[in-house]
């Protein structure tokens, strides 16, 4: 009998799968697995430092909203080349703005679109150098053309914290203090 060799082909690429020239790569379950359960345990840490961010907090995402406006009047009363007011209803935690061309429908109209802020936001008072500190009804700030503004600072009480806002006449930037500042401090 003739005895026929057995051509068997030995795998030599470590248990990669091959189709001629070509191979296989990916990852196993277990590799899978693992990297699912970091990433599990990174988020399980992670979601309680979240909970205080300015994404969740009322006060934070108020107070940012607050000066973005201010900075946005600033801005934009250059740009147009108009008066802004910012109405602060201190009785109802609104606040609008109007500018020197709306008509009086436009007024009425803004002022009933004002922006609330939420039950957690109470404005204080807003207290300016030259004119008294204004604690009920209506404060106005102004935003002239020239580029400068009224200085005030304005009070808000939120989350068991008080903060304070700074507008400078000829600064761009809103100052915050973590605390209620006065124009002596």
């Amino acid at each position: 009998m003739i005895s026929r060799g057995i051509n068997k082909r030995v795998n030599l690429n470590h248990g990669r799968r091959t189709n001629g020239c070509r191979s296989y790569t990916g990852f196993t379950l277990i590799e899978l697995i693992v990297v699912m359960a970091l990433l599990g345990i990174m988020i399980a840490f992670s979601v309680p430092r979240l909970h205080g961010t300015i994404f969740l907090d009322d006060t934070k995402k108020s107070s940012r909203w607050l000066i973005g406006k201010l900075q946005t009047l600033k801005e934009s009363a250059i740009q147009n080349q108009k008066q802004y007011v910012l109405h602060i209803d201190l009785d109802t935690d609104r606040v609008w703005e109007t500018d020197e061309s709306m008509s009086a429908d436009d007024l009425e109209n803004a002022a009933l679109n004002a922006y609330a802020f939420p039950d957690t936001f109470k404005v204080m008072d807003v207290e300016f150098p030259i004119r008294d500190k204004i604690v009920s009804g209506q404060a106005d700030i102004t935003f002239y053309k020239a580029g400068y503004t009224d200085k005030a600072l304005i009070h808000i009480q939120g989350d068991n914290q008080q903060l304070s806002f700074l507008i400078e006449p000829f600064l761009p930037q809103v100052k915050l203090f973590d605390k209620y500042a006065t124009f002596d401090d």
